[in-house]
């Protein structure tokens, strides 16, 4: 089955394209000499479709009718890596906005509780089973509130991630500056080089989560040529887990669809994956999101892809991939 082409800011032809496969297999260091070798070059050529005119608009309007600043227009290209699993440097960029700290999540008892609460105990399970699956990978966490803040570096012990974790206060939050996270986080990181992204393993990629929840706002950004470097680099990721008050009524319904939209024009290679969760609604819908976030990214298929159901009734399409 031949996929669409993906969308990137490059201006050239690459020849990549990712296989619609989500591994469950182990990430144990043991395992990854053998991954490695049956993986090299084995994702199917055609399989998948990311970046399409229709799930990546190229400019985002504003609730106030102006255009939110977006990626240049893309270039129409594929992406082809192997399917390995190998370290993940992951860093949780957590918001500290005072929506965070709004009671009105659904507890699993019934009870109301808030964003910033289920976040925190979602990140420490998330942190803890991916240390589990593979003791390689390593996590660093960093809030977000008027600025972007280092609380942890990257570590392999989730104990010292978590220890930052809580005993976190919100704040009332004027703008939202992605530039100064992307900022902050190159700063941080290197990104991996590899003489062919075609055939041969990265000795590790980056992922950043972001757990984001505000109201629409024209976040402050500049396309500048090291966030495209980052954006463009076949190792790089930059998933979203959005809380917005969309159920609420029409015009936050509005507002929040549009900001959702602007993350998912960042993604100019269809690699990415981007969640929306209401914050009116039922606090597992969070935990479900970070649980689907636990594939290695080099291994998920595309996200319009990925199917989670077990029940043969509700089999998915063909194009999609059963987890």
């Amino acid at each position: 089955m031949k996929g669409e082409p993906l969308r990137g800011l490059g201006g050239s032809q690459a020849g990549v394209t990712r296989g619609a496969q989500l591994p469950d297999q182990p990430e144990g260091a043991e395992d990854r000499a053998l991954s490695v070798q049956a993986s090299v070059g084995n994702r199917s050529e055609g399989e998948g479709e990311a970046g399409s005119a229709a799930d990546s608009p190229q400019s985002t309007a504003a609730p106030n009718g102006k255009d939110w600043p977006g990626p240049a227009q893309a270039t129409e290209f594929q992406v082809k890596t192997p399917r390995v699993n190998c370290p993940e440097k992951v860093i949780i960029c957590l918001d500290l906005s005072e929506e965070m700290s709004l009671p009105k999540l659904e507890s699993f008892n019934g009870s109301k509780t808030n964003a910033l609460n289920i976040s925190q105990k979602m990140i420490e399970m998330f942190v803890r089973t991916k240390h589990k699956i593979d003791k390689c990978h390593e996590f660093a966490l960093l809030v977000v509130n008027n600025d972007a803040t280092w609380l942890s570096g990257f570590t392999s012990d989730p104990r010292e991630l978590c220890s930052c974790l809580y005993d976190l206060e919100t704040v009332v939050c004027k703008s939202f500056n992605l530039e100064g996270l992307f900022s902050l986080i190159q700063q941080k990181i290197e990104l991996p080089v590899t003489e062919n992204v075609q055939t041969i393993p990265p000795p590790y990629v980056i992922r950043t989560i972001l757990v984001y929840s505000r109201p629409a706002c024209q976040p402050q950004f500049s396309m500048t040529e090291q966030m495209k470097k980052m954006l463009q680099c076949p190792y790089f990721f930059f998933d979203v887990v959005y809380i917005h008050n969309g159920a609420e009524d029409k015009e936050e319904e509005t507002s929040w669809k549009e900001m959702y939209t602007f993350f998912s024009n960042l993604d100019t290679k269809g690699t990415n994956y981007k969640y929306e969760v209401s914050v009116t609604g039922p606090a597992v819908e969070l935990h479900n999101c970070m649980a689907k976030l636990l594939a290695h990214p080099l291994q998920r298929p595309f996200q319009t892809h990925a199917a989670y159901s077990l029940l043969e009734e509700e089999e998915p399409a063909e194009i999609e991939a059963t987890v």
